[in-house]
């Protein structure tokens, strides 16, 4: 990552931590674990998550995540006739490893914070799908928060897993079964 990548990772992230989601996401993710075990194994080898995040969603307007043997995926997109900026974090006290961006434009940002328990992203989506793909090592839960166009993501434009479920509110915790 060059410099000028790096100081743009750095004011985002401070945009996001300023906005109301965020601040209700970090205060939604500081939920007390018994914190990642130390015989942890990469993901699939005990990473078990519930099975209602397994399966990509029908595309939809707004956020998709889902989970399936490859880890989790986080895809955006929109049917508007303007661009529009989709922004967010995962948060772990595990690892988030792997990371890879899937058809970001140059003005979208995508990091990873110290030690991989945060993730944060900025996307200008043009009405195509903006994501990025992502392990786990060691993650108890992982709690996500989205922004779209300045806003909270509403939890109707959220789909998880196959079944393209909604959380019950953004910004939402999905924890780890075993």
């Amino acid at each position: 990552m060059n410099v000028k990548q790096i100081a743009a990772v750095g004011a985002m992230t401070v945009a996001l931590v300023g906005t109301s989601a965020t601040g209700a996401f970090a205060a939604s993710s500081t939920t007390k674990s018994a914190g990642p075990s130390t015989t942890c194994l990469p993901e699939g080898q005990n990473d078990m998550w519930p099975t209602s995040v397994d399966g990509q969603p029908p595309r939809s307007p707004g956020v998709s995540v889902w989970h399936d043997a490859a880890g989790w995926h986080v895809r955006v997109t929109h049917n508007a006739l303007h661009d529009r900026v989709f922004s967010g974090e995962i948060q772990t006290t595990g690892a988030l490893v792997g990371v890879s961006a899937v058809r970001l434009e140059k003005n979208d940002r995508l990091a990873v914070g110290s030690g991989g328990h945060r993730l944060a992203f900025r996307f200008n989506n043009y009405g195509g799908i903006d994501g990025f793909d992502f392990a786990t090592q060691c993650a108890p839960y992982l709690a996500f928060g989205f922004v779209s166009d300045g806003h909270v993501v509403p939890v109707k434009r959220i789909s998880i897993g196959a079944a393209g479920l909604h959380p019950a509110h953004d910004p939402f915790v999905i924890r780890r079964t075993a």
